[in-house]
């Protein structure tokens, strides 16, 4: 998930060196719109996606409740993933209402397109000769012979891996961020800001800097993905009876919280980086 709509710039706050580098006509350069996109795509897969990828790995060896876990960490790399530097920001920088705005276009197609992933996993992928079961039988016969070629031991364990929930999840995810980006990239252009680049710092921050320039942000994951969790473990119950078939409304519902968790804690602004290089 993308944050969206940048924060306002910090003076040294972002360790960064500041930009002599006379511009043509004397305006700033204008960053292409790609960016933004690939910005909030890379912050989704490392915060997202990849706890997706890798949680079927680790479903057998925890217990249910520590794997509903996995929710906070997403969201504990989502707030780390966030933290500036920034390659990109949105110049002038939105007032709070227009931050809010920004973050709540850009982070609701997450909820249309899980609630939609699943849906079209109970319904037109589930049905016998239709083109989307076909497609996942494709899939899985794919998966098959790529494990074949892997040693026996791990072979074994990687043909029970659901690689079809996993890419339609990633998809969903994808082109969720995709459509996401574009709307708050839409508003931001209507209230008249510019999509900049941002100089990159000479060395970047560690995990201790970041943590120490925004900890509010940090000690607000817990309370803010709480519920989160709690619906985690809801819904994994509710796809153990169902034997793998989750409920769209409830997916929706966690989609929702997921996203409300990761806007509030958006919204807490770093203090400046350099006080504690």
């Amino acid at each position: 998930m993308n944050p969206l709509s940048d924060r306002p710039a910090q003076p040294p706050a972002q360790a960064t060196m500041p930009d002599t580098s006379p511009q043509p006509s004397g305006s700033p350069s204008t960053a292409p719109l790609w960016r933004h996109v690939a910005r909030g795509a890379w912050i989704t897969l490392g915060a997202f996606s990849l706890p997706t990828v890798l949680s079927p790995c680790f479903r057998g060896l925890l217990s249910p409740r520590a794997f509903a876990l996995r929710t906070l960490l997403g969201g504990f790399i989502y707030i780390d993933m966030i933290q500036p530097p920034q390659q990109v920001r949105f110049a002038p920088a939105p007032a709070p209402g227009q931050e809010v705005v920004a973050l709540t276009l850009g982070m609701t197609p997450y909820i249309a397109a899980f609630y939609a992933q699943v849906r079209l996993a109970n319904g037109l992928c589930s049905r016998a000769g239709s083109p989307g079961a076909q497609m996942a039988a494709a899939s899985q016969r794919l998966w098959h012979r790529l494990c074949g070629l892997m040693p026996t031991r791990l072979a074994t364990a990687a043909r029970g891996y659901p690689i079809n929930f996993v890419l339609a999840r990633i998809t969903a995810q994808m082109l969720a961020v995709g459509a996401g980006s574009l709307m708050s990239a839409c508003f931001h252009h209507a209230r008249g800001a510019r999509l900049e680049p941002v100089p990159r710092p000479a060395s970047m921050p560690s995990l201790r800097q970041r943590i120490q320039a925004n900890p509010a942000a940090y000690l607000a994951c817990g309370p803010a993905f709480a519920s989160s969790v709690w619906l985690t473990l809801r819904l994994d119950r509710a796809a153990a009876r169902a034997g793998g078939t989750l409920p769209p409304g409830l997916v929706a519902l966690l989609a929702s919280h997921v996203v409300a968790a990761c806007i509030a804690t958006a919204l807490i602004h770093p203090g400046p980086l350099a006080a504690h290089n």
